[in-house]
């Protein structure tokens, strides 16, 4: 029975090893740090502030 106690941590944190290294691997993951240039502009021109002061977007009350 000791090893069963050994053997369910060991097996969990190597899962989450896999998957941490599986989603490192992504692209799409560690896009933001390259690509924070891109973000900001895209948050500016598409951003709740922008669509804020369009009357489409807003409510008289």
């Amino acid at each position: 029975m000791l090893w069963l106690l050994l053997f369910i941590p060991i097996v969990l944190i190597a899962l989450s090893l896999y998957f941490a290294r599986k989603r490192k691997a992504q692209p799409h993951v560690n896009m933001a740090n390259e690509d924070k240039k891109a973000f900001e502009e895209i948050y500016y021109d598409q951003g709740a502030a922008k669509k804020s002061a369009d009357p489409k977007h807003t409510k008289p009350f």
